[in-house]
């Protein structure tokens, strides 16, 4: 098996024991028996078990970046001009989010857990602080690109804007975890998208620029 599989192997299978056991509970003896692999195929990818969490939080985020766009890129399929536009793509962005939190629950449960592990642990602290900003800077890029196909534009930068989509998916996320009711994901993201309606201006060239008085 070539490399990058015995790692993608290691990563998934590394995933789900966080997903059940916890990070403590993943260690290399428990994720090499989750991936039907011996322990010096593990050492042959990783050096250490920190290596392979610090990969993990890199895996996990740039799976979710790519949920993001694929989200966004769903809602864009068929653009509406104006406001009408960009309601519509965030309505539907936040639907199809929830559907992949819907979809693997596990995931979303071991990338919480790294999270928490890395801020508390020496070497990984960083960790944590670079996937939220990467997170920020990938939904402000992606407002934009919504102002752009729709016409319109923001009352504020994107990057204000931002921390208020991750904040609602990550309500989204912990709110599914605990009690599994789509129903209350649904109300936050209808909540979500009526707050960032207030911030939509009708004209690109006044983006930006903050509200009028």
């Amino acid at each position: 098996m070539p490399v990058e599989e015995r790692r993608e192997l290691l990563l998934e299978s590394a995933f789900r024991v966080i997903a059940r056991r916890g990070v403590d509970g993943a260690t290399t003896r428990a994720i090499c028996a989750e991936a039907g692999v011996t322990l010096s195929t593990f050492h042959y990818v990783f050096a250490t078990r920190d290596e392979l969490l610090a990969a993990l939080v890199e895996h996990g985020t740039e799976k979710e970046l790519s949920a993001v766009g694929a989200a966004l890129g769903e809602g864009t399929q068929d653009i509406l001009p104006g406001r009408a536009g960009v309601l519509a793509i965030l309505q539907t962005a936040l639907s199809a989010y929830i559907d992949g939190v819907q979809a693997d629950p596990d995931r979303e449960q071991a990338m919480i857990s790294l999270n928490q592990y890395a801020r508390q642990t020496d070497g990984l602290s960083d960790l944590g602080a670079q996937m939220y900003l990467r997170y920020y800077e990938a939904i402000a890029g992606a407002l934009d690109g919504v102002a752009t196909v729709t016409g319109t534009g923001w009352d504020r930068p994107t990057t204000e804007l931002a921390p208020l989509i991750l904040a609602a998916t990550d309500g989204i996320t912990l709110s599914y975890l605990n009690i599994r009711d789509r129903t209350v994901c649904d109300l936050i993201a209808d909540a979500t998208v009526t707050n960032l309606s207030t911030h939509i201006v009708d004209a690109p060239e006044n983006a930006g620029k903050g509200p009028t008085t």
